[in-house]
């Protein structure tokens, strides 16, 4: 008779561990898609994307102006990527690649490029994949995007070999930046520019959970990292922006607003204390995120620190 009396608790214990499961994995699901799924995410559309100054006409009448080119390459996953570039001065060699962040594509980037373009250099500004002209669904959040601009720095070396190369990076662009940091780059890349970039994918998640829903987010990391190893086919786990660092050896610049609250500054001296190469820090008083604050003193830094190094 107790075996009998059992039979209906062992049922409903199963079915409500099996519930659990579930909605585990659908919550994981949820996550993952707000997280990385471009196409379905209302997180980074919330973001914003940065644009060209609203009714400066000199800068609209130098965009018009400008010497513009459409460029393509495929990425390692088969993706057909897009990039701006703009070359006002041929005969010089020196370039700056200008890589945006969440939720933007490169004509958000114009007021840098402006700036890039009015100190000397020629700009490749990529499309990361899913934004803009390239292909693709989901963002990498830095880790499949290293390889992308890792082959825009090799196709930019192909187009001009005497290229002596900046590269800029913001927020996502500069996990990609950090992340490529860290693997073979050519000799033409002469520094690197970061941009309030996180410490490491698992980092940015949990700050972006509890930010998002107020919760500690840790247990929810396998569910999440269940459905980027089965279609993204890497692990939150495996991947590691401040390994990359210790691997680096040209010079960067560290920068990263104060008020920061979904990258936050703390981040930013993760990253620069984990960097083996040559190295400088610039703070960005009041900066928040997807703000420089004090434009032309970031210009500054930006550029001083590239003088330094581009002849």
């Amino acid at each position: 008779m107790s075996k009998k009396k059992n039979h209906p608790i062992l049922k409903t214990v199963g079915i409500t561990a099996a519930a659990g499961v579930c909605a585990y994995a659908g919550s994981g699901y949820a996550l993952f898609r707000k997280l990385f799924d471009l196409n379905n995410s209302s997180f980074y559309k919330a973001i914003g994307i940065r644009r060209l100054t609203a009714g400066d006409s000199e800068k609209n009448n130098w965009f018009m102006h400008s010497t513009r080119d459409d460029d393509f390459l495929d990425s390692y996953d088969g993706l057909k990527l897009h990039a701006m570039r703009i070359t006002n001065h041929p005969e010089d060699h020196r370039w700056m690649i200008i890589q945006h962040g969440f939720s933007d594509y490169s004509g958000g980037m114009l007021d840098l490029i402006y700036e890039a373009d009015h100190n000397g250099y020629n700009v490749l500004a990529p499309d990361s994949r899913g934004c803009g002209m390239s292909e693709g669904q989901y963002t990498g959040l830095g880790w499949m995007e290293h390889y992308d601009l890792i082959s825009w720095i090799n196709y930019l070396v192909t187009l001009d070999p005497e290229a002596q190369i900046a590269v800029y990076g913001a927020d996502a662009g500069a996990a990609a930046l950090m992340n490529a940091a860290g693997d073979y780059l050519p000799s033409n890349v002469k520094c690197l520019i970061e941009d309030s970039g996180f410490s490491g994918i698992r980092e940015y998640i949990l700050n972006a959970i509890r930010i998002e829903f107020g919760i500690d987010g840790r247990l929810l990391i396998p569910a999440i990292d269940f459905y980027v190893k089965q279609i993204l086919h890497f692990s939150v786990d495996d991947v590691s922006t401040r390994r990359q660092l210790t691997q680096g050896t040209i010079p960067m610049l560290f920068m990263h607003g104060t008020h920061n609250e979904l990258i936050p500054s703390s981040m930013v001296f993760d990253n620069y204390y984990a960097y083996a190469g040559e190295k400088d820090l610039y703070m960005i008083e009041g900066g928040r995120f997807g703000e420089r604050g004090d434009e032309p003193s970031c210009y500054r830094a930006i550029f001083g620190f590239a003088e330094k190094y581009i002849g």
